[in-house]
C-alpha cells in the first residue's frame, strides 16, 4: 500500500537542502485542500500551508541560527527567538502577499527573473553566470529549472509587492537635519568601574549555595530527551544490487530526448520605453516618438547601443547596458520573440510595442537549437539511472521491513527477526538529533522523533536519499536534578553572584556620595573619557550600554539614579561635556541619512500595512503546532 501510495504521489515537498545554494522554498507545500487535521500547519484564506513545509521551513531557519551561533543552539534559546512562530508566521505573511500580488496583477517578466537568477553567486564561475553550473546545481538539490524558476519568480512578485506598498513614504528636510544633530552630538563622561572578579574576599558556605539553588533551580533543568530504534535504508547501499544495461540507456535516451535538447537561444540589449496599462492613445504615441528619436541614435555611425541604454532605458537591465538572455522564444512576450528571431546578429530593430511598453532591440548573438548525442550522454543517464534505481530498490526494501515491523511493540526484535539490522541510538535532544545517522537529516529524524510517543512507530521517512523507521524506546522529560549532581556549577555561580551583588553595593555606595557631593572623592580611581558619538565612535572602548546611559544625561540630571551594567562590571558615571554639532558637515551625509530614514519609513508603512492585511485575512492554526506552543518547544 505505501509503495502504491509512492508511485502515484501528485507532488513532492522537498525536503533537501545541501548547503550549497540558498533556495526558495518557501512557497511549496501550498495546496487549495485540507487533506486531514494533522497534515496541515496553518489554512490562509482557503489555502494550505502543508506541515511538512512548516516543518522543513522550520528545519532551515534552526539551521540557519545554528550557524550564526557557532553550532550551538540549545532548546532555550529556540525557544526564547521563537522560531516555530517565526516560521509559521512567515509562510503566512508570503502567501498573504502572493495573494494580493496576484489582486493587484502584478507579473515578473523573463528579463526580471534572469537578472536576478543570474546576479546569484553560487550560479557564477569567475564571476560570470555558468548555465552549466546553474542546471548541476539545480539537479544536485532534486529541482528543475522550472521549479526554481517557479520559486524565484515568486520571491520576486513579492519584492515588487513591497516596492509597491512602500513607495509612498516621505522624509521632510527637518526630519533629516535632526537625525544629523542627534547622530553627531558628542558627550565625555568622568567613571569609575567596580569588577565582581575583583572581588577576592568574598566566599560562600553551604547555606548560600542552598539558598542560591533554591531560587534558581530551574535554571539547570534538563532538555527532553529521547532514545530511537532506527531502520535506516540508504540509497548508496542498494548501488550494487541494480543494473543498468546499455539497452535501457539507449531507451531512456529516446525517450526523453528533449532533455538534451538545446532550443534556439539569442542574447539580445534592447532598450525599453516604459508604457503604464492605462495609457492612452496620445500617451502611446508619444512614448513611441521618444523611442524612434533614440533609434536614429543607435543606427547613426559608432554608436554604442550599450551607452544608449545606460542612459534611456526605463527597464531593470539599463544598467547592465540592456543587455538580456540567454532566452527562448517561449520565455518573452510574443512581439519581442518575433522581432528578435527574425533578426540578424549586429542589427538593431525599429521600436517593438509589447504590454510593457516600446522597445528598441540590438541581437548580440543567437545560438541555434542542438542536441547532444548519446555517446555524450551515457555516462550521466547510466548514473542517474542507477540512483533511481537503488533509491527505489532502498524504498522496497523499506516497505517490505515496514510490512514486518508495523504493530509489534519492538521494532527491533521484530526488525531483526526478519532480518533487518537497527541502529540503536544514544539520548538526544530535539536540538542535536541523533549522532547515529547522517548530520544532513539528524533534524528531520529529531522533529518526527519528539512527535511520539514511547513505543510509538513512525511511516516510512524519506530524507536525502535514504528511507527511515523509527520507533521512540525511551524518552526523559526535562527534570531539574539534585543539588549534587549539580553542585560545583551551582557553587561556582552562586559565589559568582555574590561578587556581583558586592561590587553592585560598592558602586551605589558611591553613587550616592557622588550624588551627595557633585564630585568623586580623591582616593577614587577615576577615567575621563574623551568626547565620543552615540554609535561609540571615539569611546575608547566603553560599552554600549555605559555609551547609550551618557546619552541619557543632562546637566540638569548629570548620573544615572543606579549604576550601569556592563560587561559583567558596574560603572558609576557622571556627565562632563555635552557638544552639539554645527551644520557645516550636514551635506556631506544628507543623502545617506536621508535614504536611512526613507528605509525606516518604508518598513514602517509594510508592517502597518501587512498587519491590515493579516487582520482581514480567515487565519486557521493547526491545533498540532498550538499543542507544540503549550508543551514549550
Amino acid at each position: 500500500m505505501l509503495q502504491m501510495m509512492r508511485d502515484n504521489a501528485g507532488s513532492w515537498i522537498i525536503k533537501i537542502l545541501l548547503g550549497v545554494i540558498v533556495l526558495v522554498f518557501i512557497f511549496l507545500g501550498l495546496g487549495p485542500d485540507r487533506n486531514a487535521a494533522n497534515d496541515f500547519a496553518a489554512e490562509v484564506n482557503k489555502t494550505v500551508i502543508s506541515w511538512d513545509s512548516y516543518q522543513s521551513t522550520y528545519n532551515r531557519m534552526v539551521e540557519m541560527y545554528r550557524g550564526q551561533f557557532g553550532g550551538s543552539l540549545s532548546e532555550d534559546l529556540i525557544r526564547a527567538l521563537r522560531l516555530r512562530e517565526q516560521a509559521l508566521e512567515k509562510l503566512i505573511s508570503d502567501q498573504l502577499m502572493l495573494e494580493e500580488a496576484k489582486r493587484q496583477k502584478l507579473v515578473v517578466s523573463v528579463e526580471e527573473l534572469n537578472q536576478v537568477v543570474k546576479a546569484i553567486p553560487d550560479f557564477q564561475v569567475d564571476g560570470v553566470f555558468s548555465k552549466e553550473r546553474y542546471e548541476t546545481l539545480l539537479k544536485y538539490n532534486g529541482l528543475t529549472d522550472g521549479q526554481y524558476e517557479d520559486m524565484q519568480r515568486r520571491s520576486i512578485l513579492i519584492n515588487k509587492l513591497r516596492d509597491t506598498v512602500q513607495a509612498g513614504a516621505q522624509v521632510t528636510e527637518g526630519e533629516i537635519e535632526e537625525l544629523y544633530k542627534y547622530r553627531n552630538t558628542e558627550v565625555s563622561i568622568d567613571y569609575a568601574v567596580f569588577d565582581p572578579a575583583a572581588q577576592k574576599e568574598v566566599r560562600v558556605d553551604d547555606a548560600k549555595v542552598e539558598a542560591y539553588y533554591k531560587e534558581n533551580g530551574a535554571r539547570y533543568e534538563t532538555e527532553p530527551e529521547v532514545k530511537l530504534s532506527i531502520l535506516r535504508f540508504a540509497r548508496e547501499d542498494y548501488t550494487d544490487k541494480v543494473a543498468v544495461t546499455d539497452e535501457d540507456v539507449a531507451l531512456y535516451y529516446e525517450d526523453r530526448l528533449e532533455e538534451f535538447q538545446t532550443p534556439e537561444t539569442a542574447e539580445a540589449r534592447h532598450i525599453l520605453f516604459e508604457l503604464k496599462a492605462d495609457a492612452t492613445e496620445e500617451d502611446v504615441a508619444a512614448v513611441k516618438a521618444r523611442a524612434e528619436e533614440v533609434y536614429t541614435k543607435a543606427v547613426a555611425k559608432g554608436a554604442d547601443f550599450s551607452v544608449l541604454a545606460k542612459e534611456f532605458s526605463e527597464g531593470p537591465s539599463k544598467e547592465q547596458g540592456g543587455l538580456i538572455g540567454p532566452f527562448t522564444r517561449q520565455q518573452v512576450v510574443k512581439p519581442f520573440a518575433d522581432a528578435v528571431f527574425a533578426m540578424e546578429e549586429g542589427t538593431v530593430s525599429k521600436p517593438v510595442r509589447t504590454s510593457f511598453g516600446w522597445h528598441i532591440i540590438k541581437l548580440e548573438k543567437m545560438t541555434p537549437e542542438s542536441e547532444k548525442g548519446l555517446d555524450e550522454v551515457k555516462s550521466e543517464i547510466r548514473a542517474s539511472l542507477l540512483a533511481k534505481r537503488a533509491e527505489d530498490e532502498a524504498y522496497k526494501v523499506a516497505n517490505d521491513a515496514f510490512d514486518t515491523v508495523i504493530g509489534s511493540e519492538s521494532l527491533k526484535g521484530s526488525a531483526e527477526m526478519g532480518g533487518y539490522p537497527t541502529i540503536e541510538t544514544d539520548f538526544f535532544t530535539r536540538s542535536k538529533g541523533p549522532e547515529a545517522v547522517p548530520a544532513v537529516d539528524r533534524l528531520n529524524i529529531a522533529a518526527e522523533a519528539f512527535n511520539l510517543a514511547v513505543g510509538g512507530m513512525s511511516e516510512i521517512l524519506e530524507y536525502n536519499g535514504s528511507n527511515y523507521i523509527i520507533q521512540v524506546t525511551e524518552r526523559k522529560e526535562p527534570e531539574v536534578p539534585e543539588l549534587a549532581t549539580v553542585r560545583e556549577k551551582v557553587e561556582a555561580d552562586a559565589l559568582t553572584r555574590a561578587k556581583e551583588e558586592k561590587a553592585k553595593e560598592l558602586a551605589q555606595a558611591l553613587l550616592d556620595q557622588l550624588s551627595a557631593t557633585g564630585a568623586f572623592p580623591s582616593d577614587t580611581s577615576v577615567v575621563t573619557s574623551p568626547l565620543f558619538l552615540r554609535d561609540g565612535k571615539n569611546a575608547k572602548g566603553l560599552d554600549r550600554n555605559v555609551v547609550s546611559a551618557a546619552f541619557g544625561l543632562s546637566l540638569e540630571t548629570p548620573r544615572p539614579e543606579a549604576p550601569v551594567s556592563a560587561e559583567g562590571k558596574f560603572y558609576v558615571i557622571q556627565l562632563k561635556e555635552r557638544k552639539f554639532p554645527t551644520l557645516e558637515k550636514f551635506s556631506e551625509s544628507k543623502e545617506t541619512l536621508k535614504q536611512e530614514l526613507l528605509s525606516q519609513k518604508r518598513n514602517e508603512v509594510f508592517s502597518v500595512w501587512l498587519k491590515e492585511l493579516r487582520d482581514k485575512a480567515e487565519i486557521t492554526r493547526s491545533s498540532r503546532f498550538a499543542e507544540l506552543q503549550s508543551e514549550g518547544v
